[in-house]
């Protein structure tokens, strides 16, 4: 009987396992002490994803737009992987490691072999995935981190850790990953912009310019050029006031007939206090985004990038939206504000945010940072909510109201259907919830579903007023102003602003 010839899949599979092998010898063949000591440092410095995120980290402590969303799309691109790579894929195949003897030659390896599958490898898949990822999001990073992403995959081959086609396949995965990632961070940030839905007023727009600075926003880098750019769009700088000053601001607007345009270079504190400033003089408002969130500028469909604000203040138009007064019991005026004013967690968040001495230690990580520690340390409060004929009284760890649409960042805690030209104020109240209805929450924001979510309360007010226990602090974005109780009010066409065309 003649012998059953192996199948074409067969014999195909069989001409790849060589080709993988005599790879792998080729690799070990090329071992020299110098570069013996390269890969395995390479290799080292990317278990568990170290090196991924170190890199990451300090791209977010730069506290600039561009690195952060790199170091979010790298981040969100290796959990892709991995989830893929050490889940399902792994043991699908399971494929031993490398034997000591590949191809007729000794290949001991340089590192201790791990106790998982070999195919794909998760360490290449991670490197090309940061890799990937970052750079979609901030070209200029891939010089430099494709480089990176490479001697991590080549050297599991070098020191014996993986075949070859471990590698490759790894490779794959990592790519589509990153791009995975980048378009869910890009589009996440895309989904927290709005357009303002309100007609273009028939206005002047001052050639002459007054600028409320802050010196401490996130982007505060950016100021000397957006002005340079502002500039030679023909504007002329009558003067930069600091955020400090913002009363001298106000004693100028109300002294002129021809008030000038008046722009906030700064987060959303600064566009408030250029609120306060502008009052019922009359002013024109414009926004250059140098904050950590903007939260206002992303409610009026102004791009996160200061030059690009400064592209829509020489071609935009200018509309009418709402903003919020809030009158605190006991205090002779009301403030504006086109932001939020909150109480509970978020208080203590500011109060650590804020913080000089953990700003100095951990630049752009200060907001995450904070934010784990409000969590950790906070307690409910309560507090009662009279509006349109109601009384409620929640235990609430989180309150808010916000007389703009996004709040809370790229997360966008919102409240549906929220408008900055509805004439109503969007409140939030949030109880204490459990790790799994946080999660369903966040990963909602994270797709741009706003399902309701128990514990989670929200209503829109054309006015409401909220008291607490004594010594229940309040803050209008980010600054502490008080104690409940208060009163909130939403004023329709409460300021003139520029924004970009439809």
């Amino acid at each position: 009987m003649s012998e059953r010839r192996p199948s074409r899949t067969r014999r195909t599979r069989r001409a790849l396992a060589q080709a993988d092998r005599r790879l792998l010898a080729a690799a070990i063949r090329r071992r020299n002490p110098a570069s013996n000591r390269v890969m395995t440092t390479a290799s080292l410095m990317a278990n568990r994803s170290m090196l991924w995120t170190g890199i990451a980290a300090l791209l977010a402590a730069t506290g600039r737009r561009k690195p952060r969303s790199a170091a979010a799309s790298g981040m969100l691109s290796i959990g892709v992987a991995s989830t893929l790579v050490n889940g399902p894929l792994k043991f699908a195949w399971r494929r031993d490691r490398p034997p000591l003897l590949v191809a007729g030659r000794a290949g001991e390896p340089l590192l201790p072999l791990p106790r998982t599958f070999s195919f794909p490898s998760g360490h290449s898949a991670s490197a090309v995935a940061f890799t990937t990822g970052a750079s979609l999001a901030m070209p200029a990073l891939a010089p430099a981190l494709v480089p990176m992403g490479g001697t991590v995959a080549y050297s599991r081959v070098h020191t014996g850790v993986h075949y070859p086609s471990d590698v490759a396949v790894g490779a794959v995965i990592g790519v589509g990953s990153g791009v995975l990632a980048a378009r869910l961070v890009r589009g996440m940030r895309e989904r927290s912009m709005q357009h303002v839905d309100a007609p273009a007023l028939d206005v002047r727009i001052p050639r002459h310019a007054v600028i409320l600075a802050s010196e401490s926003a996130g982007d505060a880098s950016k100021f000397a050029d957006a002005r340079t750019a502002l500039e030679n769009a023909g504007w002329r700088i009558d003067k930069v006031f600091a955020v400090d000053d913002v009363d001298e601001l106000a004693g100028l607007l109300g002294d002129t007939e021809d008030p000038p345009l008046v722009v906030a270079a700064g987060g959303d504190g600064t566009v408030s206090a250029a609120t306060n400033a502008i009052g019922t003089t009359g002013a024109l408002l414009a926004i250059l985004p140098l904050g950590t969130s903007n939260d206002v500028a992303r409610s009026l469909g102004i791009p996160p990038d200061p030059i690009e604000a400064v592209d829509v203040i020489a071609n935009g138009r200018v509309c009418d939206v709402e903003k919020g007064l809030v009158q605190i019991d006991g205090e002779d005026e009301p403030r504006a504000f086109l932001h939020a004013a909150t109480a509970g967690m978020n208080v203590e968040f500011a109060k650590l945010a804020t913080k000089p001495s953990l700003r100095a230690r951990f630049g752009g990580l200060t907001y995450p940072i904070a934010a784990a520690r409000a969590v950790r340390e906070y307690e409910p409060f309560e507090c009662t909510l009279e509006y349109l004929g109601r009384q409620e009284t929640f235990s609430a760890v989180h309150l808010s109201v916000s007389a703009t649409p996004v709040f809370g960042g790229v997360l966008g805690m919102r409240v549906p259907g929220a408008s900055i030209t509805d004439g109503l104020l969007d409140v939030i109240v949030v109880e204490r919830l459990s790790i799994a209805r946080l999660a369903l929450a966040v990963a909602d924001s994270f797709v741009g579903r706003h399902r309701p979510v128990h514990r989670v309360h929200t209503m829109k007010v054309p006015e409401i007023r909220i008291s607490a226990a004594a010594g229940q602090r309040i803050t209008l974005d980010g600054e502490l102003i008080g104690e409940l109780p208060a009163r909130f009010e939403a004023v329709p066409k409460g300021v003139r602003v520029i924004v970009p065309r439809d």
